[in-house]
């Protein structure tokens, strides 16, 4: 599933060689519900938006007429967060409020979608299909590309679609009031507009975007936030409510360079393992965007590099540039790859009481919570009621014969 260094790419086409432009043909798919789940354009305005995520906009307004509608207006700004990202568009539209009404298209890739520009090499290629064999130059291209859910033509000639093969994106038609303008600053508007759009459905569910600072949890957040689940820490990583645009394989690397076992639970996290784990989400989610999800600039150090090769058809595994053996298990249905030699799986006490950790903590080493002297280890529920039993005097039984 592309991540947050596929969407940052796709966003930075798009406002490379869109923004600013007027559309002159709009051609959505709409037969296909699955991709294009609504069956109405949604106008939001911040007092309806307290009350539910979408709002049926006039009856001008229907599926049927989104072509004609976004023909003639501006694609203003592109904007993302997480694994979603938009186009904000803005023309002449009928409204009773004082306040600007924007068009919004937003997207979200699933597992196979894309943003073809006709043209326009990209160094996009699905990561988690491994090393790229093909380079852009060598694949015909073939216009409009297969899969097509929607096309766009600005006055200019360039061509824009939107394709995906196994119908597992998403694209919505929302339009969103806002009182600021493109007089207030380009940056002035896509805040706003970006606030607004994570009052509602679906980007009101997505939790931060730890590429963006101004998004992000600090710290403290962060350790308050992952102390309070009790889950394998891949599958902390992966839930796009806690770190949204982090997916399969960035989740690993994080992990790595942390050196923690996927499978580490989140309670059994010491301090520094929580400070560690933050610091390498925040850098690898920030160059992932950087380099737009270009393998081509990771570092050689990173596990991203090094997750496939040729040997495991022969059941080897593949190696580390520092030598290292990889090794994979299945997290919360997915698969994770990591280095066994430096990502330990420490083991916790089944203790009432939790126990206490240590931050120089090394595999399979805890503190035990200490007793003090008057006190009594607590037993357990069946060790009570064995006890219980055992001093109850059995029932006296009934001797008298019958005559």
């Amino acid at each position: 599933m592309p991540e947050l260094g596929e969407v940052a790419h796709a966003a930075k086409l798009l406002a490379t060689h869109l923004k600013g432009k007027n559309i002159s043909r709009f051609a959505p798919d709409l037969k296909d519900v699955i991709v294009f789940p609504q069956n109405a354009i949604k106008t939001t305005t911040a007092a309806e938006s307290a009350k539910s995520p979408y709002f049926a906009s006039s009856a001008s307004t229907t599926p049927s007429s989104v072509a004609i509608q976004y023909v003639g207006k501006t694609i203003v700004d592109v904007g993302r967060h997480g694994k979603y990202f938009w186009m904000v568009l803005y023309g002449d539209s009928p409204s009773q409020s004082p306040k600007s009404l924007y068009s919004v298209i937003l997207m979200h890739f699933g597992m196979t979608g894309w943003i073809s520009i006709k043209s326009v090499a990209t160094h996009f290629y699905p990561m988690e299909r491994g090393p790229k064999k093909e380079s852009a130059e060598e694949i015909a291209e073939v216009w409009p590309p297969r899969f097509t859910k929607f096309e766009l033509s600005t006055q200019d000639g360039m061509e824009v679609a939107f394709t995906d093969p196994r119908r597992l994106g998403r694209v919505r038609f929302l339009e969103i009031e806002s009182d600021k303008t493109i007089a207030d600053g380009s940056d002035v508007l896509a805040s706003d507009i970006e606030a607004q759009l994570k009052k509602i459905e679906p980007l009101c569910r997505s939790g931060p975007d730890f590429s963006k600072p101004d998004s992000r949890w600090d710290l403290a957040t962060f350790s308050t936030v992952i102390r309070k689940r009790k889950v394998p820490v891949k599958s902390f990583l992966l839930d796009q409510a806690c770190c949204a645009g982090i997916g399969n394989w960035m989740g690993d690397e994080i992990l790595y360079l942390s050196r923690l076992h996927p499978e580490q639970y989140t309670q059994d996290l010491s301090n520094s393992d929580i400070e560690e784990l933050y610091k390498n989400l925040c850098e690898v989610s920030e160059l992932t965007v950087k380099t737009e999800g270009n393998t081509a600039e990771f570092p050689e150090s990173w596990l991203m590099l090094h997750r496939w090769s040729k040997k495991q058809k022969s059941g080897d595994r593949p190696i580390t540039a520092a030598g290292y053996t990889v090794d994979y298990v299945t997290v919360g249905g997915r698969t994770s790859c990591f280095v066994p030699a430096l990502q330990k799986l420490k083991r916790s006490w089944q203790d009432d009481e939790p126990g206490q950790f240590d931050d120089n903590l090394t595999e399979g080493k805890r503190v035990k919570p200490k007793l003090s002297k008057t006190s009594a280890p607590k037993k357990s529920k069946r060790a009570e009621t064995a006890t219980n039993l055992s001093a109850t005097p059995a029932p006296r039984r009934n001797t008298r014969s019958s005559k």
